[in-house]
């Protein structure tokens, strides 16, 4: 059970009461509401959205693909990898609500390709719809956040990976 109490209309503070048969799903309930109150702060702060349902990843993805192609040499290699990882969001989506992945982001590439740049996944029909229209956003800067860290934890990956690589392997001295 969860309980929203504000007593009073001008009241700046709220009281959450959460219950639930177990720890694990209290926790959960928790980072929900935690999740959700701090995308509300980010909202409030910048105030623009996105398209959901996969349509900002899958432009993303787009676009840099599409810089990666003009790159030479391990450059190139980086930015299409990247770019393929943002397909994470829409894939995840068409597989969770039974789609075939690979027909569903085909399906937004082509959409997208052909200007269409708000179309995201649809769950209910699985075909690529206009998200804008259907009222599936997105806050624009928590979008942006989650963009920015993981390019920080691949750029750490890789920093690490250049370390190993570069010292030579240890042991006894003859």
């Amino acid at each position: 059970m969860t309980v929203f109490r504000q007593d009073d209309s001008d009241a700046q503070i709220s009281t959450v009461l959460l219950r639930g048969g177990t720890k694990n799903g209290l926790d959960d309930l928790q980072r929900s509401i935690e999740n959700s109150v701090n995308c509300v702060k980010m909202f409030l702060g910048d105030g623009r959205l996105c398209g959901g349902g996969g349509a900002t990843e899958i432009e993303l993805a787009r676009q840099l693909y599409s810089i990666g192609e003009s790159c030479p040499g391990m450059e190139q290699y980086a930015m299409k990898k990247f770019a393929e990882s943002l397909e994470v969001v829409p894939r995840t989506l068409a597989e969770n609500s039974g789609q075939l992945a690979t027909e569903a982001i085909s399906a937004l590439y082509a959409a997208h390709q052909a200007g269409n740049t708000e179309h995201g996944v649809d769950i209910e029909d699985g075909t690529a719809k206009d998200m804008h229209a259907a009222g599936v956003l997105d806050v624009l800067a928590t979008k942006r956040s989650a963009v920015k860290l993981a390019a920080d934890a691949a750029i750490t990956v890789l920093r690490v990976d250049t370390i190993i690589m570069a010292k030579q392997a240890g042991g006894p001295k003859a």
